[in-house]
């Protein structure tokens, strides 16, 4: 499933979307600084050794695979683009780590296969909303900005996403290194929004009154939703 990095592509923003929107819509899933252990602060050096060149190339294959979904996305169709950026979500996002940090202490309430489960429907749930939300192109384009090297091992690589006639959304990706040495997405931040932390406050809202079966009812009926072109 493993896809060749490729330079950043021009990808759409969605018709007339403000940059407020867009930095909210832009992010999937992706997407911490929700706890002390996802903090970006501390910047350790502004150029991060050679070897950090692998984390900003999978930020480029992200960008490459968004932009080939949106150039076809007509010809493609929702499930063509959910087939495209399905192995990328797999691969290049930290997605078990990602959903431990937004149900914060509700994920040790959960038993083994209640965890599996969730690990597998958000990573759906990032799919799904990469593959709606990305479906058209009106020239715009995405180009990295920067690159910062945080405490922990951590790396920041910044980009942003320019759009003709209006202001860029900037998209800061945050990357560490898993187990086995392998670069990974943990969060992205629109313009300074990090949708995650919206996430775990609203999933923890839903635990509360509905349980998580609850929780699980929600996100399947907004997969769906995105499936069936109902996603606002």
């Amino acid at each position: 499933n493993s896809r060749p990095m490729s330079d950043p592509k021009p990808i759409p923003a969605r018709p007339g979307a403000t940059t407020g929107g867009i930095a909210r819509r832009v992010m999937f899933q992706c997407l911490a600084v929700m706890s002390v252990s996802f903090h970006v602060g501390d910047v350790g050096a502004t150029e991060p050794a050679p070897e950090f060149q692998e984390a900003a190339g999978i930020v480029a294959e992200l960008h490459g695979v968004l932009g080939e979904m949106m150039r076809n996305a007509d010809a493609l169709g929702y499930p063509g683009r959910y087939q495209l950026i399905d192995p990328v979500v797999s691969q290049r996002f930290d997605t078990p780590l990602i959903v431990k940090v937004i149900l914060s202490r509700h994920w040790n309430e959960l038993n083994d296969a209640e965890k599996t489960e969730f690990i597998q429907l958000f990573h759906q749930l990032s799919a799904a909303t990469y593959a709606a939300r990305f479906d058209s192109f009106s020239g715009q384009e995405f180009a990295e900005t920067g690159r910062e090297q945080l405490t922990a091992g951590r790396i920041l690589i910044r980009t942003e996403l320019r759009r003709p006639d209006e202001p860029p959304v900037k998209l800061d990706y945050l990357m560490h290194q898993n187990d086995r040495g392998e670069w990974r997405i943990i969060s992205v931040i629109a313009n300074g929004v990090n949708d995650l932390s919206l996430k775990r406050a609203e999933y923890a809202v839903v635990i509360r009154e509905r349980g998580f079966p609850g929780l699980l009812e929600d996100i399947r009926r907004k997969i769906q939703d995105m499936e069936n072109g109902r996603e606002s």
